[in-house]
């Protein structure tokens, strides 16, 4: 159980390193305390909703279920390494806006829509897990991400930001193969 959760928190968590590049490439540093404060409760939160459905819908779909958790986390996946293949931007403008409370909650919605789905992946299967020890480790990650990413962006280029999305994909294949064989 605590392996599955540390990775599903390291995993999961992972998509908001990307976007904490590229917010810390765009120079919105000043921000970071109200960007740390939004994922961390969107990321605690949404996993939660989505276990909440997942376990209510696992009566429906039945034996399906491990197998359409894998499928998700696969489909997880592929959004992942799609969006590594879009160009990064740099627009100012874009960054402003993007750093208000109300761009972040944008953000944050679509960011943490594969929590949501992660932990109905999860929930498919209750029992197995604890979703507030789920929700708290993918938070911990998240916010550990997202202070790494704006730190390391504040340093690094805007290319990198493809990478870590490429990453992020890599790492959702990798559990939902572990999730397939029975290892967490």
């Amino acid at each position: 159980m605590l392996t599955t959760l540390l990775f599903s928190g390291l995993v999961i968590g992972s998509n908001n390193l990307a976007a904490a590049l590229a917010i810390g490439t765009l120079g919105r540093q000043a921000r970071r305390w109200r960007v740390l404060l939004v994922f961390g409760v969107f990321e605690f939160g949404m996993p939660l909703v989505g276990y909440w459905i997942g376990e209510q819908a696992s009566t429906l779909v039945g034996e399906a279920a491990s197998a359409l958790s894998v499928l998700i986390l696969l489909g997880l996946a592929g959004v992942a390494f799609y969006a590594a293949t879009r160009p990064a931007s740099t627009d100012e403008k874009m960054a402003r806006r993007l750093t208000t409370w109300k761009g972040l909650v944008v953000l944050e919605l679509g960011l943490s829509l594969d929590n949501l789905v992660a932990g109905f992946s999860l929930g498919l299967r209750p029992g197995e897990l604890s979703p507030l020890l789920l929700a708290a480790a993918i938070a911990a990650f998240s916010v550990f991400y997202t202070w790494l990413g704006m730190w390391a962006g504040g340093k690094l280029a805007a290319r990198w930001q493809n990478y870590a999305e490429a990453c992020a994909g890599v790492l959702l294949c990798a559990l939902a193969g572990m999730s397939w064989f029975g290892v967490i």
